[in-house]
């Protein structure tokens, strides 16, 4: 998989990767990686989180398995531990950093492990909130505080309509 041809387009790119460890990462969230497993990046990673660091914006395409969630998943939670603020809670009204909107339960329920798996031991709050299970429960975890929400549409337009957030 590291010989993937990648195709990059547009001014002024920042360069690719070559290892976690000079990727510009705190050092607490390039121990969770290693601790998840990941030894080096893989070719959607390399490219990937210099662009998002920078502020930039990322259309990205690869085969499942390729470490696309890590992707964008690192640089968001290295900006989240970065600025140390608190999860947002106003009114009654969670209002998390970061929306992530994931066409189903089971993708939803896999991107949450794995910012739970990189954000371990840090300030960094992740909630999930999907159908099909109990909505109190997933609506007082979200307006407890979360710098993370990730979801499906239907349960994030639940708690849009009702306020609850965002």
């Amino acid at each position: 998989m590291q010989d993937t041809e990648v195709n990059v387009s547009g001014e002024n790119v920042p360069k690719p990767i070559s290892s976690f460890e000079s990727s510009g990462l705190r050092q607490h969230l390039v121990n969770n990686v290693k601790k998840s497993g990941y030894t080096k990046p893989t070719p959607i990673q390399r490219y990937s989180i210099p662009i998002i660091m920078n502020g930039r914006d990322l259309m990205g395409c690869a085969q499942t398995g390729s470490g696309k969630t890590a992707a964008f998943l690192l640089p968001i939670i290295n900006s989240l531990m970065s600025s140390q603020e608190p999860p947002i809670v106003e009114e009654g009204t969670a209002q998390p950093s970061v929306v992530i909107v994931s066409p189903t339960r089971e993708l939803t329920i896999q991107i949450y492990e794995q910012a739970k798996k990189f954000s371990h031991n840090s300030i960094v709050k992740v909630v999930e909130a999907y159908g099909g299970t109990s909505t109190n429960y997933q609506r007082n975890r979200v307006l407890a505080g979360c710098h993370i929400l990730v979801a499906t549409p239907g349960r994030l337009n639940d708690f849009v309509n009702k306020r609850n957030c965002c």
